[in-house]
């Protein structure tokens, strides 16, 4: 065992390698021939006692004997191991009735992904559905000698040794070693005589499933959630109807796999579609999809710089939006890109961008994409220079407005810091002081790496210098502020948050609770509740959010309706207040004018209003209707008006 993978290397690369010294296909099944009447290895047996996912418990010198095995040594955490899932699925497509078994043999890396429950929801997430064993004590890691994530190992029929491969950067040679080894020699039973599947966990009845990031965008008013293993995005309304889907039901040609970070800028939706290596982007009203960058296949480039389709790149994750006009030496707006697949932090010119980094200015066109900071070796290495600097799958994205984007760099359980205008990388919170040590991961509350986080894949600004970290696999929030973690002991229930979206106004998060399959709402004094989900045909319209300075006093609302009220209907408004705002009355009829006056407090900066509007109209014809009605006040404090004010608010409602 012990110079086997050295060998498979080899083998794999004389066989596979170049297209100049390709073998001839008789010269290549002699040499697998030799290869595999050579090996005589048994391999170690399944524990008898060990937890199955998606099977009946299977032993390879039993009732597997007469099968080819290949075991896929992963922790479901690690996007190495993610990258090789098509290519074990498309293998067993291909072979599944000529006697190769794949078994994923599940070693976790973290001790929340030991748990058999957990590993269930993964399994059901990256829709695998081979089996899956749970070797959370690392029983068959020791035996196997195995050393990283992910390795692959092939087993023949009579249970001998045949192939090790690590690291994910040999897997189609392997697939094709596995297709010529199974025609040469072929097993002498079929998988599907001994193989009986369970059902892994489903979200049951909920309209989401694993979500994974979330998105809150103050102009609209609604909530944009990327329902990842639905394949789609949903924008909802602030009493969580769904009121669009991307891609909507009537684009065929879309297609999204397992999309993660999104948000809202200029009139489109930015979308991470993580397993399909792009970023896309859709238009809000018309819903039209195009490609911002990627190619539809993962790349292996650490460098960039190239524009939309032409560039390759791999898993990304997050998205953020800097604007960069006011910090010396730049100029632009910048779309950050979380590329948790080469670990690194990449930029997209949303306009033509200007960066200085020490004293050296550069130059980059509308649409292009490139390297901003990270080597691309999965380490946790802090540094001046951007270039030199290493991440460990960052997954989440957060600016404070001010010179810091925040980055939960999972892998190294750490939150990141880059430093505006520099681009600098400094540590936060969390890991600790070796660069390569990949383990220092934990619970506890602290300042710097004496805090510890478990693989946080979230993170979403509050105000600057302050933030609130997913700590996904300790079901945990935390609060982050001067380098100082804290753990929000009030918030309980969440199972692997994984993504963040603040409303400064309301000053509600809301939280991607993954494995619950549903998003939760935080708000100030009143806890956690669930934003419970509505798919009706008939729904509340929205109507685009208000933004107003103000301190206090009455808000006076003129409805403007292109049809009458109706008097004799029991017209309302219901009035929901957020944030630093407070409402006398929490409904209003309306019975004459359409005229409503809130009565508002403000005791802080910042506050919201949500009204939810219920109207009966008639036009000049005599026709009569009942329609329901979203709208946001956004309110910020006006520090220089000292007495009450009173503001009229016209909206404009189509009916």
């Amino acid at each position: 065992m012990d110079q086997l993978p050295s060998r498979s290397k080899n083998l794999l690369l004389r066989l596979y390698g170049s297209e100049d010294d390709k073998l001839s296909g008789k010269d290549r099944d002699k040499i697998i021939e030799g290869h595999v009447s050579g090996c005589s290895e048994s391999a170690q047996d399944f524990p008898v006692d060990a937890e199955w996912v998606n099977s009946q418990p299977l032993a390879i010198h039993g009732n597997l004997r007469g099968q080819y095995v290949l075991l896929d040594f992963f922790t479901y955490c690690c996007i190495n191991c993610m990258h090789i899932l098509p290519a074990l699925h498309a293998l067993e497509q291909d072979l599944k009735d000529k006697g190769l078994v794949v078994v994923g043999v599940h070693s976790g890396k973290f001790e929340n992904e030991k748990n058999a429950s957990n590993i269930k929801n993964a399994v059901s997430r990256y829709k695998i559905t081979h089996p899956v064993l749970n070797d959370g004590g690392y029983e068959m890691w020791n035996s196997y000698q195995i050393v990283c994530w992910p390795t692959l190992v092939l087993i023949s029929p009579e249970g001998k040794l045949l192939l090790v491969s690590i690291g994910e950067s040999d897997v189609s040679k392997v697939v094709e070693f596995v297709k010529d080894v199974v025609r040469i020699a072929p097993a002498r039973s079929s998988s599907s005589e001994t193989l009986t599947q369970e059902q892994s966990c489903l979200p049951g009845e909920s309209l989401l499933s694993f979500p994974g990031k979330v998105h809150y965008h103050a102009n609209t008013g609604s909530l944009y959630i990327a329902d990842t293993a639905n394949n789609r995005i949903l924008q909802v309304n602030a009493i969580g109807e769904v009121l669009n889907r991307y891609p909507s039901d009537n684009d065929r040609s879309t297609i999204l796999d397992s999309p993660q970070g999104l948000l809202v800028y200029d009139g489109m939706l930015f979308v991470c579609d993580t397993n399909n290596h792009r970023v896309v982007q859709f238009h809000l009203e018309s819903g039209e999809c195009s490609v911002v960058c990627g190619t539809g296949v993962q790349g292996q480039d650490l460098e960039g710089g190239k524009s939309g389709l032409e560039q390759e790149i791999s898993s990304p994750w997050d998205l953020e939006v800097v604007p960069l006009e006011g910090l010396p030496g730049c100029q632009g707006t910048l779309l950050l890109i979380a590329m948790a697949g080469t670990h690194q932090i990449w930029g997209y010119a949303l306009t033509d961008v200007s960066l200085t980094f020490r004293g050296k200015s550069t130059s980059h066109r509308s649409g292009e994409t490139w390297r901003l900071a990270g080597n691309g070796t999965e380490a946790n290495k802090n540094n001046s220079y951007p270039h030199n600097a290493s991440f460990a799958q960052p997954s989440g994205l957060s600016y404070d407005g001010d010179k810091t984007v925040y980055i939960a760099d999972s892998e190294s359980s750490t939150i990141r810091a880059l430093e505006l205008p520099s681009f600098s990388v400094k540590n936060v919170v969390g890991g600790g002081l070796d660069p390569s040590n990949l383990f220092a991961f934990g619970d506890a509350d602290g300042k710097g790496t004496n805090a510890k986080l478990q693989h946080p894949i979230g993170v979403a600004c509050t105000e600057a210098g302050s933030a609130v970290v997913a700590d996904s696999y300790n079901h945990k929030l935390k609060h982050l502020k001067s380098r100082v973690l804290s753990t929000l002991d009030h918030v309980t229930g969440l199972s692997e948050p994984s993504g963040l979206s603040y409303d400064k106004f309301s000053e509600r998060l809301f939280i991607a609770d993954a494995n619950n399959h549903c998003v939760k709402i935080l708000t100030p004094g009143e806890g956690v509740r669930e934003l419970k989900l509505s798919d009706k045909k008939r729904r509340a319209k929205l109507v685009p959010s208000s933004f107003v300075d103000f301190m206090s006093g009455p808000v006076k609302v003129r409805l403007v309706l292109s049809n009458k009220l109706n008097k004799d209907g029991p017209s309302s408004v219901k009035i929901t207040c957020n944030g630093s705002c407070k409402s006398e009355v929490e409904s209003i009829e309306l019975t004459g004018e359409p005229v409503l006056e809130i009565p508002l407090k403000m005791s802080g900066n910042r506050g919201a209003v949500d009204l939810l509007l219920t109207l009966y109209t008639c036009s000049e014809e005599g026709s009569c209707f009942m329609d329901k009605y979203t709208h946001r006040i956004n309110l910020t404090r006006d520090t220089e008006n000292i007495s009450d004010t009173s503001l009229e608010i016209t909206m404009n409602y189509a009916i």
